[in-house]
C-alpha cells in the first residue's frame, strides 16, 4: 500500500490516507517508529500490525476510559469510538471487549434509565428515547418487564400532569379539553385512563 497523505489532524496527531483513502489517524511518534512517509510503502504486515496491536490497544483503552465517566449503549459507544477515526474493525473489537467485560450492558442500561425516570416521563417517552440511543425493541420491553412502572405509578404520573395542566388552563370549553387530550395521548397515555383521572383530578379542584 502506497502512502497517498499525511494530514495534521490536530496536534502530534494525523490523518494516514493509503492508496488515496482515509486509513486511521497515527501518532507522530508512530510515524516516526513504523517509518511511515509521505509516498512511501507501508506493508500488509505492517498494517495489520498498526489495526491489530497499536490502534485495537488504544481504541479498547479509549472505550474504558468513557466508560469511566458514565454508561453508554453499545450502540452509543461505538459512534463515540467513531468520531475518534477509529477503523470500523478496530472499533468491534473495542466493543466486543468492553462487552465481555460486563462493561457496557444494553439491558442494564435500560433498566437503568426506566428506573430514574419512570415516575416523570410515560412509557412511550422512556421508549422513544432509548430507541434514540440504539437500543432494541427486544431489550426495551424486557427492561419495563423487569422494572416498569406499576399501575398506581403510571396513574399518579398522569395525575401530575393532569393537575399542571388544569392548573394553568382553563380547559372548561371543548376546544381545551382536546387540546389536553391530544398532549396527553402524545405523551403515551390511554385515552380511558386519561378521561378517568381527569374526571377526579376537576372534582379535587372544585371541592
Amino acid at each position: 500500500m502506497v502512502v497517498t497523505g499525511i494530514v495534521e489532524y490536530t496536534k502530534g496527531k494525523y490523518k494516514i490516507f493509503l492508496n488515496d483513502e482515509f486509513a486511521f489517524v497515527l501518532y507522530k511518534g508512530e510515524l516516526r517508529k513504523y517509518g511511515i512517509k509521505q509516498d512511501g510503502i507501508l506493508s500488509d504486515d505492517m498494517y495489520r500490525e498498526l489495526i491489530t496491536v497499536v490502534l485495537t490497544k488504544r481504541a479498547r483503552l479509549r472505550a474504558l476510559n468513557l466508560l469511566k465517566v458514565r454508561d453508554y449503549t453499545v450502540n452509543s459507544l461505538r459512534r463515540k469510538l467513531k468520531e475518534g477515526l477509529y477503523p470500523d474493525e478496530v472499533i468491534d473489537d473495542a466493543v466486543e471487549y468492553v462487552i465481555s467485560y460486563g462493561y457496557v450492558d444494553d439491558l442494564r442500561y435500560a433498566e437503568s434509565y426506566i428506573r430514574s425516570n419512570r415516575t416523570s416521563r410515560s412509557r412511550h417517552e422512556i421508549e422513544q428515547k432509548l430507541r434514540m440511543k440504539g437500543i432494541s425493541g427486544d431489550i426495551i420491553s424486557e427492561a419495563f418487564e423487569n422494572e416498569g412502572p406499576g399501575e398506581e405509578e403510571e396513574e399518579e404520573l398522569i395525575r401530575r400532569y393532569l393537575l399542571k395542566k388544569c392548573r394553568s388552563t382553563d380547559i372548561n370549553d371543548e376546544a381545551s379539553r382536546r387540546k389536553l387530550f391530544a398532549f396527553m395521548y402524545n405523551k403515551g397515555f390511554a385515552p380511558d385512563r386519561v378521561r378517568q383521572i381527569l374526571d377526579e383530578v376537576l372534582l379535587d379542584i372544585t371541592m
